[in-house]
């Protein structure tokens, strides 16, 4: 806290040290008008209150230093503007005026409004609780595996393919996290905004600097096993994003048998790796048989 934040605080402590003196004395010793009674003692809620109200946004932005300065402000003023109301539903009780009915209207004024509104408002909580915890960071590139959206896949012959596992959801880079929507640009370079009601409901895929890509390719039956590893071996070998690689024998078909390759590769795409690596591939057998 610098030097001129810490004074005027220092200053509103003394002032409200003062005032509640006063208000004591004009309690416990009532020879001050009613009038002037009421007067000190909505000033003293009034300093009180903002003085906690103060302290309440300088240890916010504490906490919640993590978060962009645009979302900090926002959710300060919210806070504000609550605070302020509470301020003067007190103020109002200070003066003698009967706040039950205000406050009953306004509780259920709030109860129909949470029920207007009851989408925004777990977007907003949930935009909230991702921006605290983090669990995404901007930057990110990410899966959102969700139900709530449903995706159609095609299928693909021949039968082996049947086995690859493609995750219901949406991949994309996260550039930004507001209070109603997680955006994100997808592989295709479009923008796709997801309620953060969903996103906090999902699973969340996060990919890392590398990333594992399963390839398949099929052999005819004249080939040896062997030798059909071995080129598959040399093909791979020669892709420059393949940090680490398995061959195996996935299956046999009627015309042959289908070669899997898993390969550890550098970057988060897995299109990308399996591209290359079904380059080489093809490149590697397009030669014919040694």
């Amino acid at each position: 806290m610098n030097e001129s934040l810490l004074k005027l605080y220092l200053t509103f402590i003394i002032l409200a040290v003062v005032l509640a003196i006063i208000y004591a004395v004009t309690y416990i010793v009532p020879i001050v008008p009613l009038r002037v009674y009421n007067i000190f003692n909505a000033a003293v809620i009034v300093i009180v209150l903002y003085i906690a109200l103060r302290f309440l946004l300088y240890f916010f932005d504490r906490w919640m230093a993590k978060i962009d300065q645009h979302t900090r402000t926002t959710l300060k003023f919210i806070i504000s503007i609550v605070w302020y109301g509470i301020m003067g539903i007190a103020v109002a009780a200070a003066f003698g005026i009967d706040v039950s009915s205000v406050i009953l209207g306004s509780a259920f004024i709030s109860v129909v409004l949470g029920l207007a509104a009851q989408t925004v408002l777990s977007n907003v909580i949930a935009g909230i609780a991702l921006l605290i915890s983090e669990p995404v960071k901007i930057g990110d590139r990410i899966t959102i595996d969700t139900w709530q959206f449903g995706n159609v896949f095609p299928s693909y012959p021949p039968k082996f393919f049947s086995q690859d596992i493609l995750l219901n959801g949406f991949t994309g880079i996260v550039k930004n996290i507001k209070f109603m929507y997680t955006i994100l640009e997808d592989d295709e370079g479009a923008t796709v905004e997801v309620p953060n009601s969903v996103v906090i409901q999902s699973l969340i895929r996060i990919y890392s600097d590398t990333i594992y890509t399963t390839v398949r390719y099929q052999i005819n039956s004249n080939m040896s096993v062997d030798d059909a590893i071995r080129r598959v071996n040399d093909a791979v070998g020669r892709c420059s994003d393949v940090i680490q690689k398995e061959v195996l024998i996935d299956e046999t078909t009627t015309t042959g048998y289908v070669i899997k390759v898993i390969a550890k590769c550098r970057g988060n795409r897995q299109d990308v790796c399996r591209s290359d690596i079904l380059r080489k591939i093809i490149e590697e057998f397009s030669k014919g048989l040694p």
